[in-house]
């Protein structure tokens, strides 16, 4: 019995095994061969972030980058404090 697939119906049809087969892959392998920006595109700064303590997500940074956006105010009130534990 011969069958005719118009190309619309082939493609539609590669589509859902595609999607059949990634279903049953593990992330890792989903991901893999992906560079790092094709990993990450679409997700929110915050997104990126999840899972990671304060301490990593300031890794790489040096001490002007980490403060920018605070008020010279706020670093000494936070200075100040620092002293005071010492103490």
């Amino acid at each position: 019995m011969k069958m005719n697939f118009t190309p619309e119906q082939v493609t539609e049809f590669g589509k859902e095994l595609g999607d059949v087969w990634l279903a049953g892959l593990k992330p890792s392998e989903r991901l893999a061969g992906l560079k790092l920006s094709e990993r990450l595109a679409g997700l929110k700064p915050s997104e990126r972030l999840t899972g990671l303590k304060p301490s990593e997500r300031l890794t790489g940074l040096k001490l002007s980058e980490r403060l920018v956006g605070f008020k010279p105010e706020e670093i000494e009130d936070y200075l100040k404090q620092l002293k005071k534990q010492k103490h």
